[in-house]
């Protein structure tokens, strides 16, 4: 066998190294992801439950199907149960998600929808009256979303396991990073750009 020869299985095998590196430092998060996106282990005092798949996910994309992965944590503390939840919505991809799923959690009825610093990245904070806030957050082609039923602010500890897991896309101002796998304008916004570009004749609810 030629030098040649013998050095080609070392090419590819580097090469595809090389494709599966730059991949995932597209996509911003961890290269070590559970097996089913959902940690489950017990974290700070909560036990791990429960674990479930779904294709019924909260924010459903345009062309973009998604499935569901949700875990459940108790805590027990006497007579009474305290639950936090954690919902990883894998999206089959990850251009534009940011602004996708910004404008549905944007115009959910009653909820508030507020960008914040949390466990060292900026994050989404769904709050709707009295009920409890949801924290939520895009990592390339996934969307994380944790919940405490019956705190007032999730577990540090259980909070940073996902952070560090899923690093947020997000940047101060709640818009996907430049930089980010998820950035780029919804389609809602390139439907209102190219609107804008026509002759105002031509435009929707023009007279005719």
């Amino acid at each position: 066998m030629s030098q040649n020869a013998a050095r080609h299985p070392l090419r590819i095998a580097l090469a595809a190294f090389s494709f599966a590196a730059f991949s995932l430092a597209a996509l911003g998060c961890s290269s070590s992801l559970p097996p089913r996106y959902v940690i489950e282990r017990d974290l700070q005092g909560f036990a791990f439950r429960r674990y479930q798949s779904s294709l019924d996910v909260d924010v459903q994309v345009e062309a973009n199907p998604a499935q569901g992965h949700s875990a459940a944590y108790l805590h027990r503390a006497g007579k009474y149960v305290d639950i936090v939840t954690a919902f990883v919505t894998v999206y089959e991809r990850p251009a534009a998600l940011t602004a996708e799923v910004r404008q549905s959690l944007a115009a959910l009825p009653g909820y508030k929808l507020q960008t914040e610093e949390r466990f060292g990245q900026h994050v989404w904070v769904l709050r709707a009256g009295s009920e409890p806030e949801y924290v939520v957050w895009p990592c390339g082609r996934f969307l994380i979303k944790l919940g405490a039923k019956t705190l007032p602010e999730l577990p540090e500890a259980l909070a940073e396991a996902y952070a560090a897991l899923y690093p947020s896309d997000l940047d101060e101002h709640g818009h996907a990073r430049k930089d980010a796998a998820s950035s780029g304008s919804a389609k809602q916004e390139q439907r209102d750009e190219s609107e804008r570009d026509l002759p105002a004749n031509l435009r929707e609810g023009a007279p005719r």
